[in-house]
């Protein structure tokens, strides 16, 4: 994960917020930039998955991905989003996104009938995401209180995501997981 480059349509500095104490105002703004950058991306990765897996179980796996990217956008984002104004920070443009993403989301299968790819992309980016929200906790953690719980909400969401992919993986989609996680 590279550190997310600064952007010229951005101030140089971010207000302080009075209940933050003791930590860099403009590298938590740039954290939560990129958190938000991370489930734009995530939303249209799951959204596009929901659409593109084919096969005897593509509906019900389908309702899955369509349910998660709502979180991804309407619950995480606008938590995300809605902090940043706290700053007075607009989220950052669309094409701004990938730069600023962590985790920039895994690639998808090429086959439609492969929905244990499907899935298994989809916990790889979860983890990715986990990861990231880690970071940002432990930076705001005891400093930020209102950032702190904001995450840890998310953390939570996260964790439940990456449990739901994975109870939906085949007996070879596990193997194939498993195999992906000894690398």
């Amino acid at each position: 994960m590279s550190e997310p480059k600064k952007y010229k349509h951005l101030p140089e500095k971010f207000p302080t917020r009075e209940e933050v104490k003791g930590i860099d105002v403009d590298k938590l703004v740039n954290m939560l930039l990129s958190a938000f950058a991370d489930k734009i991306l995530a939303w249209y990765q799951y959204y596009v998955s929901g659409y593109a897996v084919k096969g005897h179980t593509s509906t019900e796996i389908e309702d899955v991905f369509k349910k998660i990217a709502d979180d991804e956008l309407n619950d995480h984002a606008k938590l995300l989003a809605d902090r940043l104004q706290n700053f007075d920070v607009d989220p950052p443009d669309f094409r701004d996104l990938w730069h600023l993403s962590k985790c920039r989301q895994t690639e998808l299968p090429e086959d439609p009938h492969d929905i244990d790819g499907f899935i298994i992309a989809s916990i790889l980016a979860e983890r990715c995401a986990l990861a990231h929200y880690r970071e940002i906790f432990n930076y705001v953690f005891g400093k930020d209180p209102i950032t702190e719980e904001i995450i840890e909400d998310i953390m939570k969401d996260e964790a439940e995501h990456e449990t739901i992919f994975r109870s939906l993986l085949s007996k070879e989609g596990l193997k194939r997981l498993e195999e992906l996680e000894k690398k």
